[in-house]
């Protein structure tokens, strides 16, 4: 997934599956929250601190996992200085993948580090 998990524990990968994603993302639902939801370490929920989808805990991993037989949530949508980060006692995965995004964000921010 880009983003993470849900703000409802009875989602399946048959809604996923099943979800139209060949549109604009709304503000709320499965699609918006699978491209902007984000881990956090503590347990259940929060706000997002983006504004959209929502913050979630090592429970709220474990849950989705059990409930959809998986081992991992892979997601890429975060950057990460060391350009992974694993959370959730190793079950929650990120992987972000634009090499040249960190220097983008830098430059926009004129933050430069050698």
């Amino acid at each position: 997934m880009h983003g993470g998990l849900f703000s409802n524990d009875e989602v399946t990968l048959d809604d996923i599956r099943s979800t139209e994603r060949n549109r604009q993302p709304p503000d709320e639902g499965i699609m918006c929250e699978l491209l902007w939801s984000d881990p956090q370490p503590q347990r259940g929920r929060s706000p997002s601190k983006r504004g959209v989808g929502v913050q979630f805990g090592p429970d709220v991993t474990e849950t989705f996992l059990k409930k959809n037989r998986l081992d991992y949530v892979i997601r890429s949508h975060e950057v990460k200085p060391e350009g992974y980060e694993v959370a959730h006692d190793g079950k929650c995965i990120t992987v972000f993948s634009a090499p040249n995004y960190w220097y983008v964000f830098r430059a926009s921010t004129n933050i430069f580090m050698s």
